[in-house]
């Protein structure tokens, strides 16, 4: 490719197309020719150029057509499209303009109109891919502002906000639809044996680690956080008691069954084995049930594991 750009001529007529491909070449442009709408929707299939010069009348079809494909065509987004017509042909340039034109040039093309106008196409295909750019950063950018504001930034998991915002829809939901929905509240136990002994970075390794066993172990609708320290939450829509208990002890079998490899104080590896204790507390789908508050279900979910810690820990023990 030139310095300046290649630039996509196509009409039928031979002269036409030498007289601009010359024009242009002594301007510093790259040049390929088309004679019909086929052969440019074959030439531009590929991408590579930045300007296309699209004669109105073409042999096999209007030139408005091939446009119309032509915009349609992935590879050529961002390419600047200018039509090319005589006098009478003027209400091809409106409607082509219209239609997704960037720029027209009537014919006889003057030399320095041709050559200003391309180069103007040209400034036009780079400012938008360079606002093309920006905007793809601006999202990459927005992605990862939301995963700070809603993500835990050790585990990955749900940060506590992102927790009370989503128990809250789920209890309004449950009030209003009367589905069961329970929470399980977990505890890794004896964490700060973990810190004493290999260290927080091994401490930190321990807290991913049960966060990434835990999200393997629930169902994709249900909603896993870190509620602060070593504690995390589950919240599980459409879950009734029995339901609850399953998961609870898939939960607690999961995490004691996958030991977590770290970097022990001094650096060698260790593997540690950790186990969690849990409180279950389920919302009943029935109409009696009275307005639960999403703090009142979490303060009921903690009594009871303090209950599980109570009776030995590695254990799960349901609410009352």
């Amino acid at each position: 490719m030139s310095e300046q750009g290649r630039v996509l001529v196509v009409d039928a007529e031979p002269m036409v197309q030498e007289l601009v491909r010359r024009r242009l070449g002594e301007a510093g442009f790259g040049t390929v020719a088309a004679a019909s709408g086929q052969e440019a929707l074959a030439a531009a299939e590929g991408g590579g150029v930045d300007v296309i010069l699209l004669s109105a009348a073409l042999p096999d079809g209007d030139g408005l057509d091939v446009l119309a494909r032509l915009r349609a065509m992935p590879s050529l987004e961002g390419v600047s499209i200018a039509l090319m017509a005589t006098q009478r042909d003027a209400e091809s340039l409106r409607r082509g303009l219209a239609q997704g034109a960037d720029d027209y040039l009537r014919k006889p093309i003057d030399r320095v109109e041709l050559t200003a106008r391309v180069q103007a196409l040209l400034r036009l295909r780079r400012h938008l891919a360079e606002l093309r750019r920006k905007s793809e950063r601006l999202e990459e950018l927005n992605a990862a502002l939301e995963r700070l504001a809603t993500r835990d930034a050790l585990t990955g998991v749900a940060n506590r906000g992102s927790l009370e915002a989503r128990l809250a829809e789920e209890v309004d939901r449950w009030w209003r639809y009367r589905q069961p929905l329970s929470v399980v509240l977990l505890d890794v136990d004896h964490f700060k044996r973990v810190n004493d002994t290999h260290g927080h970075g091994a401490g930190d390794a321990v807290l991913r680690g049960v966060a990434e066993t835990l999200a393997g172990a629930v169902r994709k609708v249900d909603f896993v956080a870190r509620y602060g320290g070593e504690e995390f939450v589950v919240v599980a829509p459409s879950t009734d008691a029995a339901g609850a208990r399953i998961l609870a002890e898939r939960v607690r079998a999961a995490v004691a069954g996958s030991p977590v490899e770290a970097a022990g104080l001094d650096g060698a590896p260790v593997t540690v084995t950790v186990t969690v204790s849990l409180g279950v507390v389920t919302l009943p789908g029935v109409p009696e049930a009275a307005a639960m508050r999403p703090a009142d279900l979490l303060a009921r979910a903690d009594k009871a594991l303090y209950r599980a810690k109570q009776g030995g820990r590695n254990r799960a023990e349901v609410a009352e």
